[in-house]
């Protein structure tokens, strides 16, 4: 396999040029910017401080992606929002689930197999979705996550409840960007982008939110 073989899968990309996505490349700041906020905001909890270095990690490395736009580019930038996703729930069933560490940890390592049944599910039923399919797996674990938490942390439940259509949106921008490239010669990969930085903040702050009410640290 070619790990620099170069792809071509948005519409914003003409050419293989480093700078043939300057929209897509650009418009991922909004994860760098808000995970520096939080980072400054939430150093208080190494917990959600991590989360907040791994919001501007997905932002540094899907700027890498849509600006080397190669196989290898594109591996770091699933990677980061998977390190996220498991952090992510590590930290909710520790924290908030009262789960013990070595629990919490299989639940966030079995976030891989579960993302790839509910892809294969998923490309059966409506295609690849030009690569979106395995986010539907966060989504159903948003409306979980929000049901098992809604009387432990109502706050977070509700976040959780609201983010999960919220990025059912953004996954079908994503899917949709190819589809309308004679219409919107820009595509609507770069909302994908926009969406996704402040529903992966507002997740990190309403964690931090719920730890502060709930626990010393």
């Amino acid at each position: 396999m070619d790990w620099f073989q170069p792809l071509n899968i948005y519409c914003e990309r003409q050419t293989f040029s480093f700078w043939s996505e300057p929209v897509n490349a650009l418009t991922n700041l909004i994860f760098v910017a808000l995970g520096l906020i939080l980072s400054v905001k939430t150093k208080d909890d190494w917990f959600c401080f991590f989360l907040s270095l791994e919001v501007i990690v997905i932002g540094l490395a899907s700027f890498i992606f849509h600006t080397f736009a190669n196989l290898i580019a594109a591996l770091a930038d699933i990677l980061s929002i998977l390190l996220f996703g498991m952090t992510y729930i590590f930290v909710v069933n520790l924290r908030l689930m009262n789960v013990n560490y070595l629990l919490s940890l299989i639940i966030a390592i079995c976030l891989i197999p579960f993302s790839f049944c509910i892809s294969f599910i998923t490309i059966i039923i409506f295609g690849e979705l030009n690569g979106s399919s395995w986010y539907i797996s966060f989504v159903i674990l948003f409306l979980v996550y929000s049901y098992l938490l809604r009387n432990r942390c109502p706050d977070i439940s509700i976040a959780l409840f609201y983010f999960a259509p919220l990025l059912a949106v953004s996954i079908i921008l994503r899917s949709i960007d190819h589809n309308f490239c004679n219409n919107i010669p820009l595509g609507t990969h770069f909302l994908w982008h926009i969406i996704n930085g402040i529903l992966l903040s507002g997740l990190v702050w309403y964690l931090y939110r719920t730890s502060k009410i709930n626990f010393k640290f």
